[in-house]
């Protein structure tokens, strides 16, 4: 289940963004947006906001864990994330990969809810990025967290051009987990194609799970 949605107030991304972003969205948000001027398409002008959210089920990122094992980590969470994501608490359910790099009673553990809460992040900007042709490699978009307890993204390869050409900047995310879901809500500045911005430390909003 995924929404992708562009909001056209200050009003609904503060509804947006935050503790019980997906949730917000489905109430508070539109799915277009009419302004004035003279636009790329149908003489409208882009909305100045794009939404892009996503849930994913805990129970079939571990199950590709323990499937694939490392191979499956390395594809898709960058060295950065799998830290991020480290379980050190023996009374969870984490997933455990071998110092080989294959599913089983290792010491490496790692959060199922953490790393699916990331993976609906980068489904989520992707959908904010839109490519039309090729997707982006998943390292290419990276889930950051900031010393305050935040999180942030950060784009490179494919994904960072591809905001670049579509103009967008300052994008945001927001992770969280419960009953067996991870979801994640990105928001991005659309300022209009081809524009200069930096890629590499985008604002953040909310919490790591």
């Amino acid at each position: 289940m995924s929404q992708v949605t562009e909001v056209t107030s200050p009003v609904d991304l503060i509804r947006s963004v935050g503790d019980g972003a997906a949730r917000s969205l489905s109430t508070s948000t539109s799915t277009s947006a009419s302004t004035s001027g003279t636009g790329s398409t149908g003489g409208q002008a882009s909305a100045p906001l794009r939404v892009g959210v996503d849930v994913t089920a805990v129970a079939e990122v571990a199950d590709s864990v323990r499937i694939f094992g490392d191979r499956y980590l390395r594809r898709i969470f960058t060295s950065h994330e799998l830290d991020c994501c480290r379980s050190s608490d023996p009374t969870a359910d984490p997933c455990v990969v071998d110092d080989d790099g294959h599913s089983g009673s290792g010491t490496a553990r790692f959060s199922p809810e953490s790393l699916a809460a990331r993976f609906a992040a980068k489904e989520a900007a992707i959908k904010v990025l839109r490519p039309t042709g090729p997707r982006p490699e998943w390292r290419a978009i990276e889930v950051r967290q900031d010393v305050d307890g935040g999180c942030s993204l950060r784009l490179s390869g494919l994904a960072a051009r591809l905001a670049e050409q579509a103009g967008l900047d300052h994008l945001a995310v927001s992770l969280t987990h419960d009953a067996g879901i991870g979801a994640a809500v990105v928001v991005a500045l659309h300022a209009g194609p081809g524009l200069p911005s930096d890629r590499t430390d985008h604002a953040a909003t909310g919490t790591n799970p």
